[in-house]
């Protein structure tokens, strides 16, 4: 080889010239930094960056570590505010025997005032005489619903636009079974 292409070899392989992203591959003394110079890596630690602490990666810690980033029972236990479970209730026109019943599931993230409540019923029920006033709990008849805690999980209601409830024998007959 003769003196210029030694000249120009040894120019081309001298890492201390390289610019820009090439200059990121090799260390001070000139050795190559293997798949940490190649590859944008990152130390999954979970911290975040910042002037006493740097998390690139270098030639030592290019290994990625398995380990979960948060230790203990993540996802065992119950962490800040939990849903509660929405109860489905039967709602049963006044009046109507052959009204086999409407049902309709109830949160309380959705029904926030007992208005929101009386207008569902409405809406699914649709008496003839008028909105959802009152709900009477079956089978006896004698307690209305005046709050979204007095009703259960599967309990069946009967729904009146004002007036009372009706005779037995005019009443649905699933609302007594």
């Amino acid at each position: 080889m003769s003196k210029k292409a030694q000249d120009v070899t040894s120019r081309l392989t001298d890492s201390s010239k390289y610019t820009g992203s090439h200059k990121n591959r090799f260390d001070d003394s000139g050795k190559g930094l293997g798949k940490a110079g190649r590859e944008n890596l990152v130390d999954y630690t979970g911290s975040t960056s910042s002037q006493s602490r740097d998390f690139g990666v270098t030639k030592g810690n290019v290994a990625k570590s398995d380990k979960p980033v948060v230790s203990g029972g993540l996802g065992k236990e119950k962490f800040g505010v939990q849903a509660d479970k929405p109860i489905s209730v039967y709602f049963f026109r006044n009046g109507d025997k052959h009204h086999t019943g409407e049902k309709l599931v109830m949160k309380k993230e959705k029904y926030r005032t007992f208005d929101q409540v009386l207008q569902a019923a409405t809406n699914s029920v649709r008496l003839t005489t008028g909105p959802v006033k009152k709900i009477y709990k079956a089978p006896e008849l004698k307690k209305v619903i005046k709050s979204f805690t007095d009703f259960e999980s599967n309990g069946k209601y009967l729904c009146c636009s004002g007036e009372p409830p009706a005779s037995k024998d005019k009443l649905p007959t699933a609302l007594f079974q």
